[in-house]
């Protein structure tokens, strides 16, 4: 009769566990995709730098006109709020700062932002096939959508799809094999090493600007114009 009870018990318990497992697993496999691809970035190796690398129109993402004397660059990341915010008003650096080339760089913030690296593997895998631009704005446009999504790489083939990547597959794939992380490794080792505070970052031919409206910051930047 004990034996009997015994083999109950341990049925019982193995039933529970299962069913313990089950109803965790799915989000403990979607926390761990996304903390994959924060993980793959390296934070522990800082070298302080006094200034950021020069703008090289190829490897940079940048609009305007690449033999500009000037050089605005934002350090950002997709899944901060105040990056999105500012956005759509740095369209206006090209034509608000004389003779002045925006360029855009990554400071994956990966202590709070869980899918701050993933979307900037979406943004250059669109890159790579003509669209970088178009996914830039959509992922700041629709950063509520997938923020808090364990792991958002379907929503990401969604806006490569509206935004006209061609060849889906290999997104998808350069999503996931972390094919530009080199990328975005070395600018955030360029924010670390700049000491950079937080996102976004703003720093023109050097130094570092003050955050405020588009008219206040190329009032700040006018003392370090070069014309």
């Amino acid at each position: 009769m004990k034996k009997i009870i015994t083999i109950i018990i341990v049925v019982l318990v193995v039933l529970g566990l299962g069913y313990y497992l089950f109803k965790i697993s799915p989000d403990q496999t979607q926390q761990s995709t996304s903390t994959a691809y924060n993980a793959a970035i390296n934070t522990s190796s800082i070298k302080a730098i006094s200034s950021p690398p020069d703008f090289d129109p190829s490897i940079d993402n940048y609009q305007g006109d690449a033999k500009a004397k000037n050089v605005f660059i934002e350090y950002a990341d997709y899944e901060c709020p105040a990056c999105a915010s500012y956005s759509d008003m740095l369209k206006q650096v090209p034509t608000t700062f004389k003779n002045t080339v925006f360029v855009f760089r990554y400071f994956p913030l990966t202590q709070i932002h869980p899918n701050s690296v993933e979307s900037a593997l979406a943004a250059e895998a669109a890159g790579a096939q003509g669209k970088y631009w178009e996914m830039h704005d959509l992922l700041f446009k629709n950063q509520v959508d997938w923020q808090s999504l364990g792991d958002p790489i379907d929503v990401f083939v969604q806006y490569a799809q509206t935004v006209g990547v061609s060849n889906i597959n290999q997104f998808k794939s350069d999503i996931t094999s972390k094919k530009y992380l080199s990328k975005i490794q070395t600018d955030s080792d360029q924010a670390l090493g700049l000491n950079l505070s937080g996102t976004p970052s703003f720093l023109f031919n050097g130094h570092t600007l003050q955050n405020a409206d588009i008219a206040g910051m190329e009032k700040q930047s006018q003392a370090f114009y070069i014309k």
